[in-house]
Parts: structure tokens; sequence; C-alpha cells
């Protein structure tokens, strides 16, 4: 059943009691029954990538150390602003499926290919680059039977990106639900393809990325307070019970906040318009992150601008 007036308030408690900052309430997902809320989740690890568990005792050991302040990098970043500049796509809504992986590689990869061609969403060119497609990357490259329920990990949704690529959101759009493969004609035509892809596992070296390439995907554990978030610095409270795995897209950070800036696929009625906000060492996010590094094809193939920085 969705989230009741005594739940609200006793999380509200438990914020208040654990000093936290941040605004628990009623959205579009405490709205939902438990198990539509279950359905918004679907990050599995895969070989090579950290548990869940693992994930957040490295993030809690490394706050413990303050060892996420030591960048050489600046002491604020948001894709969203750069000098004016947006380089950051619109919130999506990955609905009834746990695509949440497909929807945090399709926004890094879109972020990072508009920084590269130094075309932001809101310049009056930046129309002619579409986003991709999530149902692509998710319905084709999982092959897993009931993706959906099942979910996915970011390494295999990379490698479907550099060996296939993924289409144009208008070549294939996305329905929650376990979609058959079938893209629009001439699909192959059309695929965006990663060269090189990169696995993070240095805070220093996450910052740094995100201060000069851009946008990262992560994963970490969604508490049951998660869902109720409303606003401010998220951080676990202590009476919060582990659900599942959850990837996003990491957009900025900000050390005066002590947090990363993440862009969820929620749609815009959670969070802070679809952004949350996560506290440093917090439920395993700051473990491990994946970048996109170049491109082996880019669609549309237009003349690159000047870069906006170190790409």
């Amino acid at each position: 059943m969705p989230m009741t007036s005594e739940e609200h308030d006793a999380l509200w408690e438990a914020v208040r009691a654990s000093n936290a900052n941040w605004r628990p309430g009623h959205n579009t997902i405490t709205d939902l029954d438990a198990e539509d809320r279950l359905l918004r989740l679907g990050y599995d690890p895969g070989p090579g990538e950290l548990s869940l568990e693992a994930r957040q005792e490295q993030s809690a050991d490394r706050l413990m150390m303050k060892g996420v302040l030591a960048a050489a990098a600046p002491a604020k970043i948001d894709w969203r602003n750069i000098n004016g500049k947006n380089f950051v796509t619109g919130i999506k809504d990955q609905g009834s499926c746990g695509s949440c992986v497909a929807f945090g590689t399709a926004a890094t990869m879109e972020s990072r290919s508009r920084i590269i061609r130094n075309v932001p969403v809101n310049a009056a060119s930046g129309g002619t680059i579409p986003d991709l497609s999530e149902a692509h990357l998710f319905y084709c490259g999982n092959t897993l039977n009931d993706p959906c329920a099942r979910g996915w990990y970011p390494s295999a949704a990379l490698s479907f990106a550099t060996n296939t690529g993924v289409v144009p959101g208008t070549c294939f759009p996305y329905t929650p639900g376990n979609q058959a493969c079938n893209p629009c004609n001439n699909w192959q035509t059309m695929t965006t393809n990663v060269a090189t892809s990169k696995t993070l596992t240095s805070v220093p070296d996450m910052k740094t990325w995100l201060a000069e390439k851009g946008p990262l995907i992560t994963c970490f554990i969604v508490y049951s307070d998660f869902f109720a978030y409303t606003g401010g610095v998220y951080v676990q409270t202590p009476t919060a019970q582990s659900v599942a795995g959850h990837c996003v897209c990491v957009v900025g950070y900000d050390d005066a906040k002590q947090a990363w800036l993440c862009k969820n696929s929620w749609g815009t009625g959670w969070g802070e318009g679809g952004y949350v906000w996560i506290g440093y060492g917090e439920v395993g996010i700051d473990a491990m992150m994946w970048g996109v590094e170049s491109f082996a094809k880019l669609f549309p193939s237009i003349p690159r601008r000047h870069a906006v920085g170190p790409v």
C-alpha cells in the first residue's frame, strides 16, 4: 500500500533523530504499493563488480578516512550548468521495470557525447542530437529471461553499447514491461557506439573525471527511506531497511554539501525534480563508478565544436 501518514511521521522523526539534512515526504514513488516500488530498482552486480554489501563497506571506510576530499578537482561540479550550458538530458521514467542500469548508462552516454561535441541541451542546436533508446540498450542487450524482474549491471550495458551501439529513442521508444527487441528499420546506420570506457574505484579519480570528462554511472543500495526523498542531502536513517540495488547517473558533486548529485530515472515527481543529492560514503554510492571516455561512432554525424574542457 502507499506510504501512510503514520509512516511519514515516523520517518520525519528518524531523520531528525539522526541529524540528517534531507526532507522525506509523499511523492509519486511513495504513492505506489510496496511491490511496485521494488520494480523501480534493478541493479544486480555482475562479474567483476562489487557486491552491494561490499560497496557499502568500502564507501563507509573511505568516508571515515576522509578520502572523499582528497582530489585535485574543483570544489563542485554540476553539468546542468557549466557557464550557463546544460549538458544533461531530461529526466526519464523507467516505470515498472528494473531497467535502471540502461537509464543510467544512456544518460551518461548522452551527456558525454554532448560534452565532446560541445552541443549543450539548451543551445540553439541542442535538438540536433537525439536522446538514446533505453529500450534498445535494455531489451536487446539484456539476454536474461524476464529482464524487468531480474535487472542488469553496467559492465554488460557498456559492452553492448560498445559492440552493438545504441539507437536513438525515436527508433525504439521505451515502454516498461519486457518489450521484444524490435528497433526500427536500418537501425544499424543510427547507432552511437562507445569506443573506450573505464571503471573507477578511486574517489579522487571519480571527482577528477566528473570535473574534466562529464557524468558517470554508479549503483548503490536503496533503503526503505530513500523512496520518500524530496530534497536535501540523503543519508540512510538507522531504522531504514535494505531493499535492493539501483543505478543512476552522477552529474556532479559538491564538497560543501559533502554529496554527489545524481540523475534518477523515476520521473520529475520524485526528489528534487528527479534529482537526488547522496552523501559521500553513503549506501555504497562511491565504491565503484563507470565512465564513457570516447566513442567509435556518434549519431548523427555532426561537426565537433570547440571542446568544453579537457575531453
